[in-house]
This record gives structure tokens, sequence and C-alpha cells, in this order.
């Protein structure tokens, strides 16, 4: 059950909780986490230089959410601003960059046995020294990000239609959470009503106004528009086929987006091929084109045995691509397949950014949130907030409302699952907020009990959900080893 903190929703707001120190000293410029959503928080650490910029001694740790405890792992590769830790659930394994324009990056097998990721071998609770080097230096801002379909649950949320909509568009009224840009792509089911059983898929989603709900647009006419009161599921695509070949998967009446799905993955879940999941290369309105093989991607290549009018399908974010944002005003992006193992190589995404990432910006993978997108805030002293369109390669720019505020270097920032919102820990203040997905609005948060140092670079804000339900927010200070922690039950 979650905690009960005696605390009225709208009234009462909680206080940032002191947690024992982080050791072994003050968190210096370049601090990142990653979260294993089951008991561990893993840090990465700079320390023995305040410099910007000036690389150093570097340790990865980890806190044990369950009982307080911190424990070393290992020694890495002295870096300072842009370092950065992914964990990859799928494989166990954490990824780090090392930052201070380097552009070697380390893994830490968190499994039993020995892994090979890319051609290099790395034995049990062990470091190693990754191949191919990074594409572009990592600086100011680096970010990492995997996609993990595990992390989105195939019903994403449901709502309830207003009568103000037609054939085309549905008008949502109550929602789990409310509905943003960021769904686009999402399967809308139609659960009650006179069109229950109907299946479109969502192409664009407008802000809601003051008397209704988001706008949902379709890809293809309803029979009929939904009436008040019609309740519908938002989930990933899914549904049986109606035919296809050793390399297409064909779904006549789909109405899809032109390569909405690829990079993604399809799954053949019932029926014939049952079992197979291969990687999309692109997509017409109805057929599904399966990506070469990649040697050593099981997931790649044609299917073994070719789908047909049995064929249950569903369509889920890939997990063999991580992301890199290098940081330093770039709007580069890149990607690598991490099952490759024949001259495993980055490839840069030709679609560049609207403006620089920099201090203060940072890539995410938003799950729930945005299953088929990155998002990322811009930083550098802006309020700019960006969606990368994974399959069609394009950025957009959703409408934020947020006053004067900007942010730069020390901002940190982590996605609250299944919430619709970013929490934002502002550059040299004590302040934070929480930045609405759905509205665009950033709202005030409890303040921390310390100022965050000017210039300190470092990713310290991570979201926790425990097994039992309960949500906090973590952050170390920097410039010290103060480790806090926020309960979010308020929010």
């Amino acid at each position: 059950m979650p905690v009960n903190y005696n605390l009225k929703k709208g009234v009462d707001m909680p206080s940032w909780q002191w947690l024992p120190f982080v050791q072994p000293g003050p968190s210096y410029p370049g601090a990142s986490n990653t979260y294993d959503g089951k008991r561990y928080i893993y840090w990465v650490f700079q320390y023995g230089t305040t410099t910007a910029g000036s690389a150093s001694t570097t340790t990865l740790w980890r806190y044990d959410t369950w009982d307080g405890g911190w424990q070393w792992m290992a020694n890495l590769i002295s870096g300072n601003q842009g370092i950065e830790v992914e964990y990859d659930a799928l494989r166990n394994v954490l990824y780090i960059m090392h930052g201070t324009a380097l552009t070697s990056w380390q893994i830490f097998n968190l499994n039993l046995s020995a892994v090979t990721i890319l051609g290099v071998v790395c034995q049990p609770y062990a470091v190693a020294t990754l191949a191919p080097v990074l594409p572009a230096a990592s600086n100011l801002s680096a970010s990492f990000t995997l996609p993990l379909d595990t992390d989105v649950p195939i019903t994403v949320d449901t709502g309830t239609a207003l009568a103000t909509g037609n054939t085309t568009t549905v008008v949502a009224g109550t929602a789990g959470a409310g509905f943003w840009a960021g769904h686009v792509g999402l399967q809308l089911r139609v659960t009650s009503g006179a069109q229950a059983g109907q299946i479109r898929h969502v192409s664009a989603v407008g802000a809601p106004t003051a008397t209704s709900g988001p706008l949902l647009t379709l890809s293809a006419a309803l029979p009929s528009a939904l009436a008040a009161g019609d309740t519908f599921v938002l989930e990933l695509p899914g549904a049986t086929a109606t035919g296809g070949s050793t390399t297409t998967l064909v779904y006549t009446g789909a109405a899809w987006t032109v390569n909405m799905y690829a990079n993604s993955d399809v799954m053949i879940t019932a029926g014939t091929g049952a079992g197979q999941r291969r990687r999309i290369a692109s997509n017409t309105v109805d057929t599904l084109t399966l990506a070469a093989a990649t040697t050593g991607n099981p997931r790649t290549g044609p299917w073994t045995t070719a789908p047909d009018a049995t064929s249950v399908f569903r369509i889920v974010p890939s997990s063999d691509f991580l992301y890199y944002q290098p940081g330093n005003a770039s709007t580069a992006l890149y990607r690598i397949d991490l099952l490759q193992t024949t001259a495993p190589a980055w490839s840069a995404l030709l679609a560049a950014a609207p403006a620089g990432i920099s201090g203060g910006g940072n890539l995410m993978y938003g799950r729930s949130e945005a299953p088929f997108f990155l998002m990322a805030l811009r930083g550098g002293a802006t309020a700019n907030f960006y969606l990368y369109n994974i399959g069609t390669n394009t950025w957009s720019t959703p409408a934020t409302y947020w006053g004067g505020e900007t942010i730069t270097t020390g901002t940190s920032s982590t996605v609250l699952t299944g919430r619709r919102k970013i929490f934002i820990i502002r550059d040299s203040s004590v302040r934070a907020f929480v930045f609405d997905l759905v509205t665009g609005v950033l709202e005030p948060a409890p303040i921390l009990p310390f100022a965050v140092g000017v210039a300190y670079d470092g990713k310290r804000a991570k979201y926790v959900k425990t097994a039992d339900g309960v949500e906090y927010i973590y952050t170390v200070r920097a410039g010290g080893q103060e480790h806090f922690r926020l309960p979010l039950e308020w929010l």
C-alpha cells in the first residue's frame, strides 16, 4: 500500500527528506544517475575538482532505496561535464559516458555471467570499455536514452468522449492522465457505445481548452461520431493481420501515418508465426516492411514463417537502439544497434534538432508518456521543449508556457512516468518545477533545502516508483554530499 503522510492534496506540500550522505566526497560537475525500476539507483560521480570541464576521479556507485545504503561499484575513466549513465533492463547492464570532450564510453555488467555487447566481452560485476567510440565528443549535457518496450503498457490510457467531435476527431472528456502530442501513433479502440470495437490510429493531438479535453485526430473516419459517454482506450497498435510475406505484414484499412513505426518492432502474438519479433524498416498506410538482417541481432531480417490472415500482431518500441546526443549546443542525434556484432557503428540521424541542446538540456525516453518519441529539454538559458519522432526522423516543438523561467547549466530533470509530467530542479537556486506535458504549463514544486551549484552540470534528479506504488524524486546536492528525496503523493 502507498505510504500515508497524512497530507491533503492541494493543501499540504511535503518537504524533502534527508537521506544518508553520498560517499566518497562532494558531487562535482557531471554527476548522473539511472534507476533499475526495482531497487537500486546507480550514480556516476566526479569528484576531486570543482572546475567545470576538468577531468578528475570518476566512480560508479549504487544507492539501495530499500535500506538507504551505498555501495561502491567501480572506478571509471575520468570525466566531468556530460557524464551520463543509462540502465538497460533487457540486458541488465549500465552504459556510461564520461564527458569532458571524450569519445570513450563503458559498460558495467550487473549479471552473474559474462555478456557480450557490440563485440566486447564484459565479465560479471566488472566494467569494460566499449567500441566503437562515440561519434562526437560528449560534453555539457550529453545524454544517453534507451527505449524499452517492457516499460510501456499495452494500454497507455483510457478516456471518455464528449459529444462535440465528428467522424475523424474525438474530444476526450475525463481521462486517466490526459492526452498530448506524444500519444501520436497510438491506437484508439472504442470500448463502449455504437462504435464499440472500432480501431483507428491517432495522427494528431490538440491541446485541451477551458471547456473541453484534448482533441484526438484519427487517421480514418469512423462510421459515425462517438456519442457523449462512449469510452475508448489508447494502446500500442495491434490487430489481426490481413496477410503478408516473409518481409512484410499487411493490415488492410489501417490508415497508418507513413513511416510512423520505422525503427520500432512488430511481434506476432498469436496465429501463424506466433512468437516472432522483427524490426520495422518502414511502413505505408497498411503495410509494415521488415529491416534487413543485422549480424548478431535475431530481431532483424525476414520472418521465419510469413504472417497470414490469422496472425495477431502488436507494434512496440524497439529495445535494441541506444540514442546519443552529445550536448554542447549540438543539434545532432545518433543511435547504435546494441546487438550488432559485425562492424557495429553509430548512425547519424539526419534530422537536426530545432536548436542546439546545451547546459541543463536532457534527452529522455518518455515510456507511456510518448512511446514512439524521444523528448528533450533544450537548456542553454531557454524554455524550449522538443519531441523527436523515432519513425519519421523529425523534430517538433510543442507549445510551452513557462512565463519568464528558463533553464541552463545545473538544471536536472526526470520524467514522472504515467503522470504526463517532467520534474525539473532549477539551476543555481532552491526552486523546483513540474512541467505538465498536456497543458504545456510550468508549475512550482516544493523548494530544495539547498541551492544548486552554479554551472554544476549533471542529471541529479531521478523519479522512482516502488513495487507498492510509492513515488519519489531522489537527488544529490551539486557541490556537496547531501542526499534527499521528495514523496510525490501530493501531485
